[in-house]
């Protein structure tokens, strides 16, 4: 026999049995290793979980759906959030002072009757309990008590009945003390984020987790300067009258007085007209231009999509009012004219620039809008 045929042979043998080789350890090994989970599917730990840091767009969507709007039988209102399965809503003590029952108004509209089985009279914090919102999840409380300077900051509630708000800001101050009386509030957190009457009651949380860090409890004068109760400081508190609910409320005949003599904030149609047009404007300056969009009329909307709305504001840095009039017209409509100064970018440089804008402001489905505007630079 030719040794080279011999050898050739003998090499393909070998290549024979590499091959069915190969193929047995593909059939059995490889299916093997393809059923182990990937780790991609695997569930994240809550740990790592809760170092994602969230979109505020979700933090937003995930909380409002667990704050309301709280009334009383005089026409006040204000916030809450709830607390725990037990249906149990944080809010202001002036907010529900001298009252037993209160209508508590969910985020999608829903009516629910609440029940005041804690207050204090010191400290500015209630608890209503609302068998409506029992085994709901509540909102995440912040146990850390190290909240820092210029920790990002979300304050959610009503401000003058318009529920679903939200404002963005930072802690601006610690420590900070002062009465209203009958309330002392210590060491409660100074915060940037405007506020308004009806935000009180509602939940301050880290823009970054959407944990509840405060409860937004008071705003000084004129300013947008806000204080918020930090929460861990009433948890005993609130866990005291969740456990065993007070027999007998405190009442509070200095607010009772106060109150009578005041109309409720939310009955002027000029004075929320006015906030939908500053928090328009607010929400332009944080770059929240969805919700800047919602706040538009229907009619508006239609004629102008999203995209081209978002385009027209391409050029502006910022956009500050100056001076704001409101006027009520026919019906419930209010005529609000705003002066603001741009800040707008032109082939590289910076330009400011003023502008009379004549906005007509007015209710769409029980909530209040721009129906329409136009404006001119002065």
């Amino acid at each position: 026999m030719d040794r080279r045929w011999l050898i050739s042979l003998i090499v393909m043998l070998l290549c024979i049995g590499a091959g069915i080789g190969g193929s047995v350890y593909v059939k059995n090994s490889v299916p093997k290793q393809l059923e182990a989970s990937s780790k991609l599917s695997q569930p994240v730990s809550k740990q790592a979980s809760k170092t994602m840091a969230k979109s505020t767009q979700d933090i937003i969507y995930e909380s409002q759906k667990l704050v309301v709007q709280i009334e009383l039988k005089n026409g006040s209102i204000g916030s809450g959030f709830l607390y725990n399965k037990k249906g149990d809503v944080i809010t202001n003590a002036h907010v529900v002072a001298n009252a037993k029952e209160v209508t508590v108004v969910t985020a999608d509209s829903k009516e629910m009757k609440g029940e005041v089985i804690g207050i204090s009279r010191t400290t500015d914090v209630a608890v209503v309990r609302v068998p409506g919102l029992k085994d709901r999840s509540p909102l995440p409380i912040d146990t850390n008590a190290d909240v820092e300077l210029l920790t990002e900051v979300l304050a959610l509630g009503s401000p003058l009945g318009l529920q679903n708000t939200v404002t963005t800001g930072e802690i601006s101050g610690l420590n900070r003390n002062f009465e209203l009386a009958p309330f002392t509030y210590e060491n409660v957190y100074q915060i940037s984020a405007p506020i308004s009457p009806g935000n009180s009651g509602g939940p301050l949380l880290n823009g970054k987790t959407g944990e509840v860090i405060g409860i937004n409890s008071a705003k000084l004068g004129q300013e947008t300067i806000g204080f918020s109760i930090p929460i861990l400081d009433i948890l005993p508190m609130v866990k005291k009258w969740s456990q065993s609910p007070m027999k007998e409320l405190p009442e509070f005949p200095e607010l009772k007085a106060k109150g009578e003599k005041n109309t409720p904030v939310h009955s002027t149609d000029a004075d929320q007209a006015t906030y939908v047009v500053q928090y328009f404007y607010d929400s332009i300056n944080q770059g929240d231009f969805v919700t800047a969009y919602s706040l538009l009329g229907s009619k508006w909307q239609s004629n102008t999509s999203y995209e081209e709305f978002r385009a027209s504001y391409n050029q502006k840095l910022s956009a500050t009012i100056d001076h704001i009039v409101a006027d009520p017209v026919e019906g419930e409509k209010v005529e609000v004219t705003a002066f603001v100064t741009a800040e707008e970018t032109k082939t590289g440089s910076v330009e400011m620039k003023k502008y009379k804008y004549h906005y007509v402001v007015g209710f769409e489905n029980d909530q209040m809008k721009i129906i329409s505007g136009s404006g001119e630079q002065i």
